[in-house]
């Protein structure tokens, strides 16, 4: 069998028509032009604290000014839930803590502050609003990453 024969033209033609075709029906499906075919790569990512079902997302902490080693305050919208977070003391070993505020719809608004620090002394890692209506969860330590669990009950 001689695989160095060349294309000829209506091969090529054909060739091209039929990968328009696979692409367009690749991109119908995926855009969920056809009905029930869309797929769903949503995950549940519900979690449960203290006996409460909660919606999460990951947030992205901001980096910290080397000079201030603080970070400007972030906004991130979840749930019907503002959350604004900002770093302090990230490049020390104590330990960097992850500070916020959690605004619900009504108004009401609960601040927090997540790490493990000697100094300042804090040793929490989890926050639940008083309401229980949103939390956020943030391991601190000095491995602890810059990611941050926005929660807001399901």
């Amino acid at each position: 069998m001689d695989f160095d024969v060349p294309m000829t033209g209506t091969q090529v033609k054909v060739l091209l028509v039929g990968l328009l075709v696979m692409g367009g029906f690749g991109i119908a499906l995926f855009g969920g032009a056809i009905p029930g075919l869309k797929p769903n790569f949503a995950t549940s990512n519900v979690v449960v604290y203290d006996g409460e079902r909660f919606n999460y997302t990951l947030a992205l902490l901001s980096q910290t000014n080397p000079i201030s080693n603080t970070s400007l305050p972030q906004t991130y919208y979840f749930d019907n839930v503002t959350f604004v977070l900002w770093v302090t003391n990230w490049n020390s070993y104590w330990g960097g803590l992850v500070h916020g505020n959690g605004t619900e719809r009504n108004g009401t608004v609960y601040s927090f502050v997540l790490g493990l620090s000697y100094n300042p002394p804090v040793n929490t890692t989890l926050f639940i609003s008083p309401d229980r209506e949103f939390g956020a969860h943030w391991p601190g330590g000095f491995l602890a990453g810059p990611w941050v669990e926005l929660l807001v009950r399901s």
